[in-house]
């Protein structure tokens, strides 16, 4: 499966984000050896994150300075995003960090519900339908009470972790959550992210295919792809397999965003 030049990685983590040692100019040659004329980071703003035990913030100020002198020396655009996670304690102070800030892209993400991050073991010893039901009502929370965003990243996200193996039927059970976060997307013209790093952690592309079927069947075609890569060798794993899942439902196109315009690219 050939992967379009023009097809963007728009889930990128650099060293901006404290999971990731790839430096800018690593990602920005590792783009230009793929033929791309643009690359995007997507580095992690998280109040409260309770991995990391401390507010996550991009330096600004570096990462301006340092754009500013890789565009001197590479024929490369840079596009900024941001991963934003939400928590409705801090729904106010995000809505206001983003107001104050020009962004290219938002990725939308759920990490943690005030008590404990979804990849911890102790969130991960409750029950199986306790632990997704809990983690899809924050997805739900997160993307019906916020609107400055434009991608829902990795809408399955808590399954990467799950001690034992989640089957569809463990998604299925969750229906009626996911089908109002997907009609919520929909209506609120937002963009259903395919997140590859799953085909390494659980097995499939996030969301599960399942899921992917109810978005399409309810009339949802706005997707975008993200390989969610914290280091360089990572950027567009997986894409190909993405590419063949979206055809398998139908969907030739992707959106992508620059200045948070959205616009095509045929897959």
């Amino acid at each position: 499966m050939t992967i379009p030049n023009f097809l963007i990685d728009q889930h990128v983590h650099s060293s901006y984000s404290p999971d990731s040692n790839s430096t800018l100019e690593e990602l920005v040659r590792y783009a230009l050896a793929l033929g791309k004329p643009a690359i995007v980071t997507t580095d992690h703003l998280e109040y409260d994150c309770k991995y990391f035990k401390q507010d996550v913030h991009i330096d600004w100020k570096s990462y301006h300075r340092e754009v500013e002198e890789l565009l001197l020396r590479y024929p490369m655009e840079i596009r900024k995003g941001i991963e934003v996670g939400f928590r409705s304690d801090y729904k106010d102070v995000i809505n206001e960090y983003l107001a104050q800030r020009e962004f290219d892209v938002i990725l939308l993400s759920a990490h943690n519900d005030g008590y404990l991050d979804f990849s911890e073991k102790a969130y991960h010893d409750l029950p199986i339908q306790q632990r997704l039901k809990h983690y899809f009502m924050q997805v739900r929370e997160a993307v019906d009470q916020m609107d400055n965003y434009d991608i829902v990243a990795h809408l399955d996200y808590v399954t990467r972790y799950t001690t034992y193996p989640v089957d569809e039927e463990d998604i299925v059970a969750c229906k009626p959550v996911l089908y109002d976060i997907l009609k919520l997307i929909i209506e609120k013209e937002k963009v259903l992210e395919l997140n590859t790093t799953g085909l390494y952690r659980q097995g499939w592309i996030h969301p599960h295919p399942y899921i992917l079927d109810m978005y399409v069947n309810l009339g949802g075609r706005a997707v975008s792809i993200g390989s969610d890569a914290h280091q360089v060798g990572d950027v567009e794993q997986g894409f190909a397999e993405a590419i063949e899942m979206l055809h398998s439902v139908g969907i030739r196109e992707v959106v992508q965003f620059k200045g948070r315009a959205p616009y095509l690219v045929s897959i």
